[in-house]
């Protein structure tokens, strides 16, 4: 392992991989259960990813602090630090495992916009080295953590952490590709781990079969690619924020819903209160129309880091 380094950060904390997406496109129509057997591709780009690195750099192209905490293969992770590496994003929080590669998403992408993805989780880590790693990281500074999809074990050491040690923080939970995983009691290990979830419809949908309490208990923001986002407050009452279409063609829908969490984030760390840690709320629909912006502004590039500075 890599020698940790205890470091004082007022930066946003976003948990999660880091990894290269093999991302690609096919002519052929996916069924509901994916590209079958077998899927012939037209086209085919590796780009940089993962979700805790697409968050970190959208914060950054908001001109917001972020911290990484991930862990990544010593082997391949120079031209990954190379390409995120910005005043904005502190990167001293990922551990590098040596004689390691980073993780891999293999992206394939229908001529409907439909996504299939297979996923290389990368190097693996105790739930013990975890929790130590995170003792490392100072997060008392911090005013929220985005905690991104990452292994079941490792998002609630993470959550547990924040919440443990720093509780007036924002906790912001988006459990991705790994709520398919999560059962009835999973969600209830969790209920008093997050203070926000962000997910879209089939991840909640599938949350809600072992929850169907879900949407009342907290705030929990659900999206749905172009069609309206749903915002279902803490205190009661839901809220609908239409998406505006797009001036000119998608490009590419990989790490759009990463991006819509940076600009979400990025607005609610603006507005955030050591003193009352609900003060983000007023700014809710700021919050989510950054989202749309940083959304969009991804689905015109190819690949989840090529959007450019989002801060003006």
């Amino acid at each position: 392992m890599a020698e940790e380094v205890l470091v004082s950060n007022p930066s946003i904390i976003i948990v999660g991989a880091l990894a290269y997406d093999q991302i690609s496109s096919t002519k052929k129509e996916f069924s509901k259960t994916g590209p079958g057997l077998n899927c012939k591709l037209e086209t085919l780009d590796e780009h940089f990813g993962g979700c805790g690195g697409n968050i970190a750099y959208g914060i950054g192209q908001h001109s917001q602090d972020a911290k990484l905490v991930s862990v990544c293969g010593e082997l391949d992770f120079h031209n990954y630090r190379t390409h995120i590496e910005s005043p904005f994003i502190n990167l001293q929080g990922v551990m590098t495992k040596f004689n390691a590669k980073c993780a891999r998403a293999f992206v394939a992408t229908d001529l409907n916009g439909k996504q299939f993805t297979a996923f290389y989780p990368g190097p693996e880590v105790s739930e013990h080295s975890w929790e130590a790693h995170l003792a490392n990281q100072d997060l008392q500074q911090s005013q929220i953590m985005v905690c991104a999809p990452y292994p079941e074990k490792l998002m609630s050491s993470s959550l547990k952490h924040m919440r443990d040690t720093n509780p007036k923080a924002l906790r912001i939970w988006c459990p991705g590709q790994y709520a398919d995983s999560l059962n009835t009691d999973s969600l209830k290990h969790f209920s008093d781990l997050w203070d926000v979830l962000i997910g879209n419809e089939h991840e909640v949908d599938h949350l809600m079969t072992h929850d169907a309490d879900l949407v009342n208990k907290k705030t929990v923001i659900v999206t749905a690619g172009p069609k309206p986002i749903k915002v279902y407050m803490a205190h009661g009452g839901t809220r609908t924020f239409p998406v505006p279409k797009l001036t000119t063609p998608s490009v590419d829908p990989t790490g759009s819903g990463d991006a819509f969490i940076a600009g979400f984030a990025s607005v609610i760390g603006q507005h955030l209160s050591a003193g009352d840690k609900g003060a983000w709320i007023g700014h809710v629909n700021e919050a989510v129309q950054s989202g749309i912006r940083s959304a969009q502004r991804c689905l015109q590039q190819l690949g989840s880091q090529n959007y450019t500075n989002l801060s003006n």
